[in-house]
């Protein structure tokens, strides 16, 4: 499923008016406190010295809802914010290795 979400959204939308911002904004959303300030989504439940506290709205390729989740899908990582909770749970993107790192790897076998 998660590897179908970053496929979906392997590419920023064409204006940040493309995001669904509003499932962010929901009533089963209102846990998370979250804010639009100066154009970036601002994620109260979570502290401010959090990395994903305070993001970019230009960094988000998509926001995706789930049956007990809303997650914001950014280019190597997804946040997960449950509905009706502040619980909020983040996917990193595990990188891939390129065809040159590849063969460097068989070489220094």
């Amino acid at each position: 499923m998660i590897k179908e979400v970053y496929k979906k959204y392997h590419k920023k939308p064409k204006s940040i008016d493309c995001l669904n911002v509003s499932l962010l904004f929901g009533d089963e959303m209102q846990a998370h406190d979250i804010e639009i300030i100066d154009d970036n989504i601002v994620i109260n439940s979570l502290e401010p010295s959090s990395l994903f506290h305070k993001i970019a709205l230009s960094r988000v390729h998509g926001i995706e809802e789930f049956d007990k989740s809303v997650a914001i899908v950014l280019h190597s990582s997804m946040i997960f914010l449950k509905k009706n909770a502040k619980d909020v749970a983040v996917h990193i993107k595990p990188q891939s290795i390129s065809i040159w790192d590849r063969i460097k790897m068989l070489i220094d076998r």
